[in-house]
């Protein structure tokens, strides 16, 4: 079952945008015109903070795409502020989902150029039965060395078939489509190869939803360096792609899929020109 827009409006509240803070200093950037984007579903981990951090330096990243930021215990705009200030890097925070009365959980971009031209994209939102949640796309443009990149971070729904998982990512083409200039469209698409009945019940190899969101994605321009190689979801072993990076108007340099501890997904780096 899929629910519209206006029913997915009742379930987001105001995104938050912060600037690095004044007595924060930003790392100096690579000397070469690229740029160097992260992207990590943090799996609603708190405790990641040092790990991440270390992470962003150790790939020198320019922009940092993060999902499930937030849970029971930490605030996600509370987590993206506090890891803004010790990058000193600037950030934006999209809730989407919210824990009790003050806790919230969504999507974070961290870059360390400004960022402005922020804003939410809704998504279709399919009632799963169990763990539904409001499915956003934040946007946003960073000021990189290469120049002005336009940056799309999704988070979109599990147990869903190709069908309704290319549709859900409509709107974000449909954006995209209608501007120039570079782009990347990154996060966790949760691309199982799997046909699902009634969002319940899987069936290995059914669906090839890879092929299908890269096949769409193709057909406005869009390409990934990531077609093959490590699984990006940690699960006994099998050769799970959840999390992609897919560029429009840049070439990727160099690119990997890294170890990220205390979340069930690895991370996906890239540097592009």
């Amino acid at each position: 079952m899929r629910l519209g827009v206006a029913s997915l409006a009742l379930c987001l509240s105001a995104f938050v945008v912060a600037g690095v803070p004044a007595a924060a200093t930003s790392a100096s950037p690579p000397t070469q015109a690229s740029v160097a984007i992260v992207s990590l579903n943090m799996a609603g981990q708190p405790r990641i903070e040092d790990a991440l951090a270390s992470w962003v330096r150790r790939r020198e990243s320019d922009v940092v795409l993060l999902q499930e930021v937030g849970g029971h215990g930490v605030d996600g705009a509370t987590f993206v502020a506090s890891l803004g200030q010790r990058l000193g890097y600037h950030s934006t925070y999209a809730p989407a989902d919210r824990f009790g009365d003050e806790e919230t959980q969504g999507l974070a971009i961290l870059s360390r150029g400004p960022i402005d031209d922020v804003r939410i994209l809704p998504l279709d939102r399919h009632h799963l039965r169990f763990k539904s949640r409001c499915r956003i796309a934040q946007v946003a443009t960073v000021q990189t060395e290469a120049g002005r990149v336009r940056v799309v971070n999704v988070h979109l729904d599990t147990r869903i078939n190709s069908k309704d998982r290319v549709a859900q990512l409509a709107p974000v083409i449909d954006m995209l489509d209608a501007i120039d200039g570079p782009q990347i469209l990154g996060g966790d698409f949760n691309t199982m190869d799997v046909g699902w009945l009634h969002t319940m019940w899987p069936f290995p190899y059914f669906q090839h939803q890879v092929a299908a969101v890269r096949t769409r994605l193709a057909e406005s321009a869009f390409h990934t360096p990531f077609t093959g190689g490590r699984a990006t979801f940690k699960f006994l072993g099998l050769p799970i792609h959840l999390d992609w990076l897919y560029l429009k108007r840049l070439e990727a340099m160099d690119w990997s899929v890294d170890d990220v501890p205390l979340s069930d997904h690895r991370g996906v780096w890239a540097r592009v020109k």
